[in-house]
């Protein structure tokens, strides 16, 4: 866990820049409601309502299955926090932690901010490793997942601002059978990609592999 704050040049030229601040405040542990505006200052508008409904969902399903609501709400409003930098920032970004990335992560930058919001949310926001964690794996899952880790993925998936085919039956599987909804989200992103002719990560293929073998 990390124990000193740190703001990453990268995250603070961004905040400059949407004049939200000339110099980083410590926002470690901040209580949920301060959390939330800061948060949302630092998203595009356009990704408010999904960040909003996705912590919405993740503390509803933590409730359902037995998992930490705080955590699930933490989890769920931090999840996209670097997710307004492009590409080339997100590299950079993980530079600025010490991250070596896979040829897969540079290839496709944009798929960073998973990583790049964990490390935001540990060393800036002070955020437990469980939420660490969640955020880390929200895009892409990995094998055998924790409770917090497989409802970030599904809450981030069928939050109720989602339209796409298959979403309905998602939020069904959701509240009856977890696995069953975090395979469905897995193959269905995967088939997306493979449609679409882009590669699927190692960690999610791992995720599917996993969940296969578990039955």
């Amino acid at each position: 866990m990390v124990n000193e704050f740190f703001c990453p040049p990268t995250l603070k030229a961004y905040m400059d820049e949407i004049g939200f601040c000339t110099q980083c405040a410590d926002f470690r542990r901040l209580p949920m409601e301060k959390l939330e505006q800061v948060v949302v200052s630092l998203l595009k508008p356009s990704r408010v309502p999904h960040v909003l409904g996705c912590r919405d969902t993740a503390v509803a399903l933590a409730k359902h299955w037995g998992a930490n609501e705080v955590d699930a709400a933490r989890a769920g409003l931090l999840h996209d926090i670097t997710k307004a930098l492009d590409g080339p920032r997100q590299l950079t970004l993980a530079g600025e932690y010490g991250i070596i990335l896979s040829a897969f992560q540079q290839k496709y930058p944009k798929t960073l901010h998973a990583l790049t919001g964990s490390l935001v949310a540990e060393a800036m926001f002070g955020e437990n490793e469980a939420v660490v964690a969640a955020i880390r794996h929200h895009t892409t899952g990995k094998a055998d997942m924790d409770l917090l880790e497989k409802i970030i993925y599904v809450a981030d998936y069928m939050e109720p601002n989602r339209d796409f085919p298959g979403v309905e039956e998602l939020r069904k599987l959701a509240f009856t059978d977890l696995d069953r909804a975090l395979k469905l989200g897995l193959t269905m992103t995967l088939e997306l990609l493979n449609q679409q002719g882009n590669e699927v990560s190692p960690e999610s293929r791992d995720a599917l592999n996993w969940l296969n073998r578990k039955g």
